[in-house]
């Protein structure tokens, strides 16, 4: 019968798996939601100041499009506009998108509509009653970015202690188990508490490296298949360290 490690020797903890993946999904919407904030600041700035006027496609530029995690290289062209205020300011940037190069050649010297920002220079592709369409979610992107930004704090902090340290931690633990740095240390625990919720907390009363009897609750969560293992059992082997231990375990695996 193939058994699992519970504690300290779990090298594959699966709340460590979506706290990672939760913690990368949080990046990345953070992110990604501060970009269309960032966008609506713009557009919010040009509904205020913004000036419509034609420019003319004066040029093509050739792009990577390739993805990622791709090997090739995919490329595509864009159309270069320009406007010259009669300030003399010159407004440029891009239009358009295609995957030949002539197909973007055809549409030199053409006209488009542009919008142009005086107090920084700044201008899009588009007319001011497109701006003001895409405006309407600006509140959603603020509300969704401060939303995520939130989850992304909790996000980092159970990442870096539940993850990173504990990790770390458990690593230090072993090595003090294995007799590198004193040796004997491996003692019995009482499981005297059990708190389930989502994960489960375990409290345990032991020995300190120095002898003294303590009952504290394990930093590291279990499953509620663990912990209920870890209640029946209730006498189990635990590494003291410091000012903390870690469990050192195992049960059946389709126990």
């Amino acid at each position: 019968m193939s058994k699992c490690h519970i504690g300290i020797k779990n090298s594959f903890k699966i709340y460590q798996a979506l706290v990672t993946a939760a913690f990368a999904i949080c990046v990345v919407l953070t992110i990604l939601f501060w970009i269309f904030c960032w966008s609506d600041y713009n557009n919010s700035k040009l509904l205020r100041n913004g000036i419509e006027v034609e420019a003319e496609i004066v040029d093509v530029r050739e792009i990577d499009v390739s993805p990622g995690d791709s090997h090739s290289t995919r490329r595509a062209w864009e159309c270069i506009y320009s406007y010259v205020a009669s300030d003399g300011k010159e407004y440029s940037g891009w239009v358009g998108q295609f995957t030949q190069k002539q197909d973007a050649l055809e549409h030199l010297g053409e006209k488009v509509t542009i919008v142009i920002d005086p107090t920084d220079g700044y201008s899009t592709y588009g007319t001011l009653a497109s701006i003001a369409l895409r405006q309407k979610n600006n509140n959603t992107h603020l509300i969704l970015a401060c939303v995520f930004t939130g989850l992304l704090c909790v996000a980092a902090y159970l990442f870096f202690y539940r993850v990173v340290y504990r990790n770390r931690l458990d690593k230090k633990i072993l090595e003090h188990a294995s007799g590198r740095f004193v040796s004997n240390c491996v003692r019995e625990g009482e499981v005297t508490k059990i708190l389930k919720w989502v994960v489960c907390y375990v409290k345990i009363k032991y020995q300190d490296e120095s002898g003294a009897t303590k009952e504290k609750w394990a930093r590291s969560w279990f499953t509620h298949k663990e912990a209920k293992f870890l209640q029946k059992k209730k006498i189990i082997t635990i590494v003291p360290y410091k000012n903390t231990y870690g469990i050192l375990e195992e049960m059946s695996a389709t126990r």
